[in-house]
């Protein structure tokens, strides 16, 4: 599981690469959809995903959906523009092909990564297409079987595998329901997959909570994706997970800062633990009142609060010692005080 380079950033198990999916909540609106661009920009997020198609290689001509998906078709030159800007706002521009033929074309125009969206796990045209680019891929697991998972891994050749970032995650929204439940997210199949495969996991949050995505690097995920709406007010595409723009700031947030804490290898006193300690801890005071020249025995000694003072694992340090002053019952003791 070695690093992989996606635009200028990499991805390996001691970072946290984090991908907005713009979810057609633009829904065709060119302008909204580099709106949604900017607004991912400011979340601290390091991708955009955008789902494309050419619709004719996508829809029977006779489902209600074809119509719908024609009007969220962008134009080459709107392609292009929106890889162009979301590079200049330092985002990696993510796409889903849905059509086999935009895939040759998007990776001529400097898209960073594909990401092989779960309805198409089993076409071999998408896989061999989005392999043939050479560039890294994701490989979307939701709806997915472990069989179908093997067919398609399977089907990746072996030096491609060198591209491949698993993403676990779950898609029941079509059935109505309002986003996946924890207990549902087959967290501990992360694991199972980087042993495996030998490869980068990561996962992808359809809940409408903002910390999921924390649970899903503690459990060794390495890539999160995650919807982004300007206003779920709107009740755009998948509103009922979606994430509004502060929202979502406070998601990357905690990822950033849980990924720090599970890199951590050492202890480490945290911030404000310091004034705790010598609030919490205890210090060694004088049982009684001590004369000047008695020699030092552990029934001189008690240890209480506050904590600053000798520390009470110091206390061998003092037995034995002769007290060069008197001190009085109940009194802090310093070391200085002994010889």
């Amino acid at each position: 599981m070695n690093k992989i380079k996606i635009g200028k950033k990499y991805l390996s198990n001691n970072e946290v690469f984090f991908i907005i999916e713009e979810g057609n909540v633009a829904w065709g609106d060119f302008n909204k959809a580099k709106k949604m661009i900017k607004i991912a920009s400011e979340t601290g997020a390091d991708a955009i995903e955008f789902q494309l198609a050419r619709v004719d290689e996508f829809y029977k001509k006779s489902e209600p959906a074809y119509k719908i998906w024609k009007e969220l078709e962008y134009s080459n030159d709107q392609i292009k523009e929106l890889i162009e800007l979301a590079n200049s706002n330092n985002l990696e521009f993510i796409a889903a092909p849905l059509s086999v033929s935009i895939i040759k074309f998007l990776a001529e125009q400097g898209c960073s990564a594909f990401n092989i969206n779960a309805s198409d796990i089993t076409n071999p045209q998408i896989i061999d297409a989005v392999v043939s680019t050479g560039l890294p891929f994701f490989l979307s697991l939701p709806l997915a079987t472990e069989e179908e998972i093997n067919w398609a891994i399977a089907r990746i050749n072996d030096n491609a595998k060198n591209n491949l970032i698993l993403l676990l995650g779950q898609h029941p929204m079509a059935s109505g329901h309002h986003g996946v439940e924890i207990s549902d997210m087959n967290l501990g199949y992360i694991n199972t997959l980087k042993n495996q495969f030998n490869c980068l996991v990561g996962f992808i949050d359809h809940s409408p909570l903002i910390w999921t995505p924390a649970l899903a690097i503690a459990s060794g995920a390495c890539v999160i994706t995650k919807h982004l709406a300007i206003s779920r007010s709107e009740k755009s595409s998948d509103w009922q997970i979606c994430l509004e723009p502060d929202e979502m700031k406070d998601s990357v947030n905690i990822v950033r800062y849980a990924k720090e804490s599970l890199n951590a290898k050492n202890k480490r006193v945290a911030v404000g633990e310091n004034m705790d300690r010598s609030i919490m801890r205890r210090s060694i005071l004088s049982a009684r009142n001590i004369s000047i020249g008695k020699i030092i025995e552990i029934d001189d000694l008690v240890f209480k609060r506050p904590g600053i003072g000798i520390p009470p694992s110091d206390f061998e340090l003092l037995l034995g010692k002769k007290a060069k002053k008197n001190l009085n019952e109940d009194e802090i003791l310093n070391i200085n005080d002994f010889e």
